[in-house]
């Protein structure tokens, strides 16, 4: 993700050296007009998903495309509050992530979407899991998903879990998927605009 973001960012400055940008010679008044029209023509292209070059506009762009792929990209009804409260992580979640934490700033918007679609698309199989715990409270599921061949050889009941937790879907997964996805549309938007950038970094500055 680091080598995204910096080919991005060297692709910022790149864009940033257009003849509409440069501010040398001019008055102080007219500089502070450009710098700011500037800046307003970088979230222009962040929201557009044209420039990837932070961790909150390719965690954005990628969870919306993420959505978009699973056909989530809609309307939901309300969740209930112990939704809001477990944060995504209710029963059938499983171990897993990346090895260490990236802090996100997604817009709130995409963000209850994101919350909305995992519950909704996961609340049978989590009631389902409820009651599976009630019936067999003495059996303890595996910390991760198994794979095929020892989920073949689970006893009928944990097997059953396995199937439950399948269809659950956390809002870590989803984060994951568009952590993925965004490094990939950053990874095209550079090779196709700019592929020379793929092995450098820029040394100029934005307009100051």
């Amino acid at each position: 993700m680091k080598n995204v973001l910096d080919v991005e960012k060297s692709r910022r400055i790149i864009l940033s050296s257009a003849p509409a940008w440069r501010t040398r010679g001019l008055a102080p008044e007219k500089k502070a007009e450009v710098r700011d029209r500037w800046r307003l023509e970088v979230l222009r292209l962040r929201d557009a998903a044209e420039l990837i070059d932070t961790i909150d506009t390719l965690a954005t762009c990628g969870v919306a495309r993420e959505l978009g792929e699973r056909g989530w990209s809609r309307e939901w009804p309300p969740i209930p509050s112990e939704a809001r409260a477990l944060g995504g992580r209710w029963p059938g979640s499983r171990n897993g992530g990346f090895p260490e934490g990236i802090p996100l700033r997604l817009p709130s918007s995409l963000a209850d979407q994101v919350l909305a679609a995992c519950w909704h698309t996961s609340a049978a199989s989590i009631r389902k899991i409820r009651q599976w715990r009630e019936e067999y409270p003495g059996l303890v599921p595996p910390a991760a998903a198994p794979g095929p061949e020892v989920l073949h050889e689970l006893p009928d009941p944990l097997a059953e879990y396995e199937r439950l937790a399948a269809n659950v879907t956390t809002v870590g997964v989803i984060y994951r998927s568009g952590i993925k996805r965004g490094i990939e549309a950053a990874q095209m938007l550079s090779a196709a605009r700019y592929p020379d950038l793929r092995s450098k970094t820029g040394v100029a500055t934005d307009p100051s």
